[in-house]
């Protein structure tokens, strides 16, 4: 991951032009109109960060008649460090996304993207070259947006927690938020957690003092990488390239800027995390701190991050009142879209609807 994340940014830094700031397709601000869809009504909002003129794109999913939300039915979902959160959490494979799943469950679904990443503003250093700024949007920005993210939530239904969610490298960000606020969360799923890899070094060639503020992500070359440990003859079955397709344009849609070229913006403060913190063996957050149910679940066969690696990050799960770990088969990085899916959703769902002692 550390590796893959250097190559994109170099790439960003060596081929990049100026482009024009602004929300990146954001929605307009404040709650838009309900639009139902069948019997979930989608809701969109833009609400403040904790940097001047950045604003927040949370997608909203539930049923129409959901009128009483308990705290273990609402779940927050947050994205990884190259795609925003809408365009994966939300994307209908057979009429159906991971939030409708939910939503047509009676939970109250939402999505964040952060900022910099998909319909939430670009702060004004994506509006630059990518060597005129250092890093932005860390993982300790983006553990502010999802605090902002949750206080919306928390604030909007009179509850007091709520599930979190994350995928890749948002678990590591919710995973750093629960352990920071673990009244405020009612259940953890680390979903493909990034973590350590042994014989992880950083590049010795790259300052991280020397990365540029943003890159240019491909969303077409995802399905490569995300298929590299799939046997070849089995990865149109794991992934088919029309579902795919549909997710590289949905996720090419949430940045008119960047698609123009085949591309989405991304902040590289998760590369400068990767080069100072993981490559160097030391985590960014401390799993023992987590005091909630906590779910971990991967894919069979993620090249991105190893089950080594979330097995690693699981034993150190140890102030878990629960804490469990699940493998789906035959499934990559991305099982959120892929032939599988519904097994992701379901051993997610059973978690959540769960009672423990």
């Amino acid at each position: 991951m550390i590796k893959e994340l250097v190559r994109r940014a170099r790439g960003a830094a060596v081929g990049a032009v100026l482009v024009v700031a602004g929300c990146g397709g954001a929605a307009p601000q404040g709650p838009a109109r309900p639009v139902a869809a069948g019997d979930v009504v989608l809701e969109e909002f833009m609400i403040g960060s904790s940097e001047d003129g950045v604003e927040l794109y949370i997608r909203n999913k539930h049923k129409t008649d959901l009128y009483d939300v308990r705290p273990d039915r609402a779940v927050l979902f947050v994205h990884g460090a190259s795609y925003p959160g809408h365009s994966s959490f939300d994307l209908a494979l057979d009429g159906v996304s991971w939030m409708d799943w939910l939503a047509r469950r009676g939970y109250d679904v939402y999505s964040l993207d952060l900022r910099g990443y998909g319909r939430s503003t670009r702060p004004k250093a994506m509006a630059a070259a990518p060597e005129a700024h250092p890093p932005i949007v860390d993982t300790q920005a983006a553990v502010a947006d999802v605090t902002r993210a949750v206080e919306f939530v928390l604030s909007r239904r009179g509850l007091g927690r709520m599930t979190l969610v994350g995928w890749s490298w948002g678990a590591t960000v919710t995973g750093s938020y629960t352990a920071q606020n673990s009244g405020k969360v009612d259940r953890l799923v680390l979903y493909a957690p990034q973590w350590l890899r042994e014989g992880q070094t950083a590049p010795t060639d790259l300052d991280p003092a020397k990365v540029g503020a943003w890159r240019a992500v491909a969303p077409h070359e995802a399905r490569e990488r995300w298929l590299k440990a799939v046997p070849e003859a089995r990865r149109e079955t794991v992934l088919p390239k029309a579902s795919f397709e549909l997710w590289a344009r949905q996720t090419l849609a949430s940045d008119p800027e960047g698609a123009a070229k085949g591309t989405v913006r991304a902040p590289n403060g998760v590369v400068s995390d990767a080069l100072r913190s993981w490559a160097v063996g030391k985590p960014l957050w401390v799993p023992s701190r987590v005091s909630v149910p906590t779910l971990v679940v991967q894919g069979e066969w993620d090249a991105e991050v190893s089950p080594a690696m979330a097995q690693a990050m699981f034993g150190q799960l140890t102030g878990a009142p629960v804490r469990r770990y699940v493998m789906i088969g035959e499934a990559t990085h991305a099982a959120l879209i892929e032939k599988n899916r519904l097994q992701l959703f379901k051993v997610v769902q059973t978690f959540l609807e769960e009672s423990f002692p």
